[in-house]
């Protein structure tokens, strides 16, 4: 079956036309576009017009397509319907899936938190297949979390969703867009990279990728903001440990494919920190800049 995953960052619109029928799910035709706090009736018709596009492109029709899923950054209520809170969109309380109804009738649509998708996108094709309870972390402009728990995604128990990156890690700490401050999204985030990067290196190392590869040339103040990230990170995942004890923690966004230089130290330190004692398997995402639109398509399949 063939479905249109729609990605929506804060920035940017990702969108696939996927068919999931094979072992393996296949982009058969992409497309984006500059989100630019469009309003919600904007937004829904430049799905309308780049879905149109995308068949076209895949050689289909609209009528060929099962279902539109999204993949949302914020919270939606049990029905999905809504999104809820929606900070890096704007967006509070907005009927999305009504409005994506009215141009798309007859189709099945369906919303997701963009971190739960990734963890459709992992648990049915990814890193996570096979587990039974495993983690992931996205690492990005912010710290998103998709949870595993006996072999499905744990969407919270009144369904809005499982916000680990809102878990208080300093109290008393930086504000987050939440509106909370000391947040996990703050400091464990690539955005804490860069800013760290900025206010230590300068603007040409407001980049978590620029102040990684200055560090592995041995700067030792790139050095040092690594070595303090990892340190937190550290410590967050294996309070995390403590509590899900995951057979399997995956890492997300586009940072997690930094290689040795991440997973090397990070492996060694939750194996000192966490309650157990134990190595836990620590590994990158499968799908990087791809989950969003996978996990989109798979959610509205499975649900």
């Amino acid at each position: 079956m063939k479905y249109i995953g729609v990605d929506i960052g804060g920035t940017n619109i990702k969108m696939g036309l996927v068919d999931l029928d094979g072992s393996d799910p296949v982009i058969m035709a992409r497309s984006s576009f500059p989100f630019d706090h469009m309003s919600c009736a904007d937004l829904c018709k430049a799905i309308k017009e780049h879905s149109e596009i995308m068949a076209a492109d895949a050689g289909l029709r609209i009528d060929d397509i099962s279902g539109i899923g999204l993949s949302v950054p914020g919270s939606i209520d049990r029905e999905g319907e809504n999104i809820l809170h929606s900070y890096n969109m704007g967006y509070h309380n907005v009927p999305i899936r009504a409005e994506l109804q009215k141009l798309f009738p007859g189709k099945k649509i369906s919303m997701a938190n963009d971190a739960n998708a990734a963890a459709f996108a992992e648990l049915y094709a990814g890193s996570l297949k096979g587990c039974r309870n495993a983690l992931l972390l996205t690492i990005g402009t912010g710290l998103g979390s998709g949870l595993i728990l006996d072999g499905k995604v744990f969407n919270g128990g009144q369904g809005r969703g499982c916000e680990l990156g809102h878990m208080t890690f300093k109290v008393g700490g930086i504000q987050c867009n939440c509106g909370q401050s000391g947040c996990m999204d703050v400091y464990l985030s690539a955005t804490r990279i860069a800013r760290d990067g900025r206010e230590l290196l300068g603007e040409e190392y407001a980049d978590a990728k620029a102040v990684l590869d200055l560090s592995r040339s041995g700067d030792p103040t790139a050095k040092m903001i690594m070595d303090s990230y990892l340190d937190d990170l550290s410590t967050a995942i294996a309070a995390l440990c403590a509590t899900f004890d995951p057979e399997r923690i995956a890492l997300g966004g586009g940072f997690s494919a930094a290689g040795d230089a991440l997973y090397v130290p990070l492996n060694k330190l939750v194996a000192q920190k966490n309650f157990h004692r134990i190595a836990y398997d620590i590994v990158p995402a499968r799908f990087l800049n791809d989950a969003g639109v996978l996990g989109a398509a798979y959610h509205v399949h499975l649900t």
